[in-house]
């Protein structure tokens, strides 16, 4: 019996499908494969690429006047990321017409159809994967690391005693999922929280994966769950969480913990990269940011999204879309690879301070807005 005014007993969980029924188990793998799967990347894209263009647009009162069209995975992706940045859009009806002009029009395409860049426009991958080489050595590792994220790592785990373990059978998957992932992402994300189901999760992962947790004080107070690739020596983070997504967890260190363990046990155990997961393409995306200090290679995804491009073209001139082009410097595709575009003015200098070399990064160029924007006409009265 529970006292009154205190919650009752935890309901142990119930048993997803996926670990019993094995047709459901053979459903969710061909699914994975499908989001997933290198195999079926070229198969994906055109898939996606001849679904009916998904589109959404700005209010016409919005700061910036944006409109995304193309493939669905912007609303997911890009337009979320935006939202993040005070861009706002709303997915409109197929074939609706808007009277409101365009500041920023952003176009998901296919490779193939991207058409040649003109006036005010840049080329993105829609995605960039970031992946760290190992196996040469825990000195090789110790070197690839910058040297401050090195000693901020070594002054945490002095300090709070950090070890790590891995986590087997299906109560170690629940603890994860259920207190550490899932409210860590719908913290930190809210409603554009982004994950898999936990059937999902625990066929595709969990079973042919591996998930390591983070103590502290004897306390499993972190976690990550990564996919181990079937022919390639590659270690992929996948899921991630603190206990019970509290903020005290992320300031301690305890994600950068995770990552260090991680890049540890994959280059002791033969494995030759870890892939860190991807993020979209602008510098000023804190996962970007975060990852960078590790030195991961940055390259096209090797799922659908490396078969994929944004299309960023400025329609207007206004203050607004300059912060904005400022605020959030791109990873473009140049002739010969990525490179870093910093967009300033005369009185928005370039965003030097976030970071961008990275091997696969071949340059950054600083790009002057009265050059990139000439041809952009000013707009008109309000």
């Amino acid at each position: 019996m529970t006292a009154p005014g205190l919650p009752g007993p935890r309901r142990p969980p119930a048993p997803a499908p996926a670990r019993s029924a094995a047709p459901y188990r053979a459903v969710l793998r061909a699914r994975y494969a499908w989001d997933t799967g290198p195999r079926l990347a070229a198969v994906r894209v055109r898939w996606d690429g001849a679904r009916r263009p998904f589109t959404a647009c700005s209010p016409p009162d919005g700061p910036v006047r944006l409109c995304y069209t193309g493939l669905g995975d912007g609303s997911r992706h890009i337009l979320a990321f935006l939202r993040q940045r005070g861009v706002d859009t709303v997915a409109t009806r197929p074939g609706a017409r808007h009277s409101a002009p365009v500041d920023i029009r952003l176009s998901g395409l296919p490779a193939r159809r991207v058409p040649v860049p003109g006036p005010a426009t840049v080329v993105l991958p829609f995605r960039v994967r970031l992946v760290v080489p190992v196996g040469a050595g825990p000195g090789a590792l110790r070197a690839r690391i910058s040297a401050r994220e090195s000693r901020t790592f070594r002054a945490g785990r002095a300090a709070r005693g950090w070890t790590w373990e891995t986590g087997t059978g299906p109560h170690a998957f629940d603890h994860f999922y259920e207190r550490m992932h899932l409210p860590t992402m719908r913290r930190r994300h809210g409603e554009a929280t982004r994950s898999l189901s936990a059937a999902l999760a625990y066929e595709c992962l969990f079973r042919k994966g591996i998930l390591f947790f983070l103590v502290e004080d004897g306390t499993r107070v972190a976690g990550v769950l990564c996919a181990r690739g079937r022919h390639h020596r590659v270690l992929t983070m996948r899921l991630l969480g603190v206990l019970d997504g509290a903020e005290q967890y992320y300031a301690d260190g305890a994600v950068r913990a995770l990552t260090h363990f991680t890049l540890e046990w994959a280059d002791a155990h033969g494995f030759d990269h870890v892939d860190l997961s991807g993020c979209e393409p602008f510098l000023s995306k804190g996962i970007f940011q975060f990852k960078q200090r590790f030195h991961p290679e940055c390259r096209l995804p090797d799922d659908h999204f490396g078969g994929k491009r944004l299309v960023l073209r400025v329609g207007r001139d206004t203050p607004r879309v300059r912060d904005l082009l400022v605020a959030n410097p791109v990873i473009a595709c140049g002739d010969d690879g990525f490179e870093a575009l910093y967009f300033h003015d005369a009185d928005r200098p370039p965003r030097t301070d976030l970071a961008w070399r990275c091997p696969g990064v071949r340059r950054a160029r600083h790009v002057p807005l009265d050059a990139f924007l000439r041809d952009v006409r000013e707009p008109g009265p309000a």
